[in-house]
């Protein structure tokens, strides 16, 4: 009599953040192994990053060896390093053998100098030599960042010999869908699909059928311009190589998304003044002290550097108080030079990041920029010009008797054409000043910039003052 068909592990399932948070406050390890096993990991490595400290350590201890193990190349590697920490050698032995090499690395970098050759005398021999190799590469290169379980062949091997050796790779193997073909000294020829075997003579050599596109990247290029290759290239997989160009590793499509996520939130923090490494964590998991020490520096920089401000205004004081309507005015023309600032930048840093810029482009950035300034000021103060000569009130605001509003509108629009045309300049011209001498043009982008042209802005403005309402 015949038993049936074996019942099948259930399909996983999308799971709401809400279900997964109450399975968590529970604090039931069997709500949460059940939930953990119905989900895809994926949803769980986002549901995750929702917790608080305490109920990410409640989660972690509530999962089985089994289940931990299966979600090591999910969950952050700083929270299964801490988790490790707690386990008996076996344990511990058993999930560092469970992660993929390049997520290995990522947790073995997490742990201290002294402890990390502890763990690293827990793996089987092939995977010590592995880490080792990989940890030579710095963290934010290419070659940090690859995995090195790759399909590769030789040139020479004839299809059926080919497909016998990716017998013995396969369980290996991270991607098998682009194979890399290698000459005797490892050096990358390069590559053939599946389907260029399945559809040709066993008997014909692997150089004959496969495409020799040799795009790659040397193992100590930035992590950054990796993901862009494989973006530009529509690549599943990129080559990393050494100077040699012998193949050293791949860096597969997944791992650009994760790099280009880490490198525009790395641009998003420095650009609004936040500095240092923000590590493994998400927001909530980061400590209030990390976030401290990452702002303050620049915050208490650009509050010195704002002073400048307070300066220009006491140097013209005799100006403001004969003419007090100009304060009406001067926030509107620091605020436009801040934010056409601040446009600029952005748009600078957003071309030289996508590889559309170089520091060789500096005039014709800074010309171009120059002339949308100038046009874009000169309209504004044209409209602002237009509603001080026919739309405010006389004797309002502070309007003087005697004070021209001719010339108080010729000094706003002509405020407002100069800041923005100085404002447009400066922040096209500092990123790529930056990136001319090795800096992060994100670093001296907003806060930095608002704070320059709001000194230009004031100094623009009390000068045509001075000019014309004493004329």
């Amino acid at each position: 009599m015949s038993s049936g068909p074996a019942p099948s592990s259930p399909p996983q399932q999308p799971i709401s953040p809400e279900a997964f948070l109450a399975a968590v406050e529970s604090e039931d390890p069997e709500a949460i192994v059940e939930i953990c096993r119905q989900a895809h990991p994926g949803d769980i490595e986002a549901a995750f990053e929702q917790l608080d400290e305490e109920d990410r350590e409640t989660f972690l201890h509530a999962l089985p060896l089994e289940v931990l193990t299966e979600l090591t190349d999910y969950l952050p590697a700083a929270a299964i390093e801490r988790r490790v920490r707690t386990l008996p050698e076996d344990e511990r032995r058993e999930v560092l053998e469970s992660m993929s090499d390049d997520e290995l690395v990522d947790l073995l970098q997490e742990v201290s100098d002294e402890d990390r050759p502890e763990l690293i005398e827990l793996l089987p021999e092939e995977m010590r030599e592995i880490s080792a190799d990989l940890l030579q590469f710095p963290e934010h290169t290419a070659g940090g960042r690859m995995t090195t379980a790759i399909a590769k062949i030789n040139a020479s091997l004839t299809i059926r010999e080919a497909l016998e050796q990716l017998r013995e790779q396969q369980e290996d193997t991270e991607i098998l869908s682009r194979i890399y073909v290698v000459d005797d000294l490892g050096r990358l020829l390069g590559k053939v699909r599946l389907r260029d075997f399945a559809f040709n003579r066993r008997s014909i050599l692997v150089e004959e059928v496969m495409d020799s596109d040799q795009i790659a990247i040397e193992a100590m290029a930035d992590q950054e311009e990796a993901a862009h290759m494989i973006a530009r290239y529509d690549l599943v997989a990129l080559p990393v190589v050494d100077s040699e160009f012998r193949l050293l590793g791949v860096i597969t499509h997944d791992d650009a998304l994760d790099i280009l996520e880490e490198e525009h939130t790395e641009d998003i923090e420095k650009a609004s003044g936040i500095g240092g490494d923000r590590g493994d964590f998400a927001y909530l998991q980061t400590p209030v002290m990390t976030h401290l020490r990452r702002r303050f520096v620049w915050v208490l920089g650009l509050a010195f550097l704002a002073l400048f401000s307070g300066f220009v205004m006491h140097r013209y004081e005799s100006v403001f108080t004969t003419h007090y309507v100009l304060a009406l005015y001067l926030p509107m023309v620091v605020a436009a030079g801040g934010n056409t600032g601040a446009q600029a930048a952005t748009m600078v840093i957003r071309a030289m990041s996508l590889g559309e810029l170089s520091t060789r482009a500096f005039f014709r950035v800074v010309w171009k920029e120059l002339r949308v300034g100038l046009l874009l000021g000169g309209l504004l103060g044209i409209c602002i010009a237009l509603q001080i000569q026919f739309l405010l009130p006389k004797g309002l605001f502070g309007v003087e008797p005697g004070t021209s509003l001719v010339h108080l509108a010729g000094v706003v629009g002509l405020a407002l054409t100069f800041q923005v045309m100085t404002s447009t300049f400066i922040g096209a011209a500092l990123p790529i000043g930056a990136r001319a001498i090795r800096l992060d043009p994100a670093v001296v982008a907003s806060p930095a910039i608002t704070t320059l042209v709001d000194v230009s802005g004031l100094l623009i403005y009390f000068n045509l003052a001075r000019l014309l309402l004493t004329f």
